[in-house]
């Protein structure tokens, strides 16, 4: 294996290794993300829950007034 080659490899290991250590990142932020929404959930009436359920206008089709 000559020099040039070398450095070839070396430099698409640290390429990928970078690549795979910015994705390691959004995850980790991802990750931690969702363990706050999930602490959210403990408290009642938190969002989106704050109104009360209505019901809809439309109907299946042929089952609503003519």
């Amino acid at each position: 294996m000559n020099r040039m080659k070398l450095k070839e490899v070396v430099i698409k290991v640290l390429k990928e290794m970078n690549d795979e250590g910015k994705y390691q990142g959004y995850a980790k932020g991802s990750f931690k993300k969702m363990l706050v929404k999930i602490a959210q959930g403990k408290v009642k009436n938190t969002a989106p829950f704050t109104e009360d359920p209505h019901t809809g206008k439309s109907a299946p089709p042929g089952q609503g007034e003519s």
